[in-house]
């Protein structure tokens, strides 16, 4: 059962994380507890016919499907789940990932939000956030430096192609 002290904490638009509760998955899983399992849970309430409300926290790996990992909140777990960010604060980013990190540590996301898991997770930053000028400088300047690099080899080839000194399948 949940209190209504805790009911009224639940954020609906939020997304939660928890650290993996071996004893919720079914025996077979228990080796390996990110197997089709995200650990990451939107809040749902379930009516049932009697009008009485159960609050669960539904894992995100397969969406809405009933197949997904569900576990009922009560007083004595609702701790055990720490809200990330409310989705109404956050934008998906699909820009290049080596931008993504110019932002702020805690105004960036990567997370297991859907069936790619952990193999394939999620970036998200918050709405509104800027890059951080010294993290696009470093960025910029290392890519600058990378294509320095890449043009002194490429130039010290060609003189070793122009002096015959580089066998030119390798080249």
């Amino acid at each position: 059962m949940l209190s209504q002290e805790n009911i009224s904490k639940l954020n609906f638009n939020g997304l939660y994380k928890c650290e993996p509760m071996i004893d919720k998955l079914p025996s077979y899983k228990r080796n390996t507890p990110y197997w089709c399992v995200n650990w990451t849970f939107k809040p749902h309430i379930y009516t049932d016919t009697h009008g009485e409300k159960s609050f669960y926290m539904r894992d995100t790996y397969w969406g809405s499907c009933s197949d997904s990992l569900t576990i009922e909140l009560t007083d004595k777990n609702f701790d055990k789940f720490e809200l990330i960010f409310d989705f109404r604060d956050v934008e998906s980013y699909t820009f290049s990932s080596d931008k993504f990190y110019d932002y702020p540590d805690d105004e960036r996301w990567v997370l297991s939000v859907d069936s790619g898991g952990m193999y394939s997770p999620k970036r998200f930053i918050k709405k509104g956030s800027m890059p951080i000028k010294e993290r696009v400088v470093e960025r910029l300047q290392e890519s600058i430096d990378d294509l320095e690099y890449t043009l002194k080899c490429k130039k010290k080839d060609l003189e070793r192609v122009k002096n015959d000194e580089i066998d030119l399948r390798w080249v």
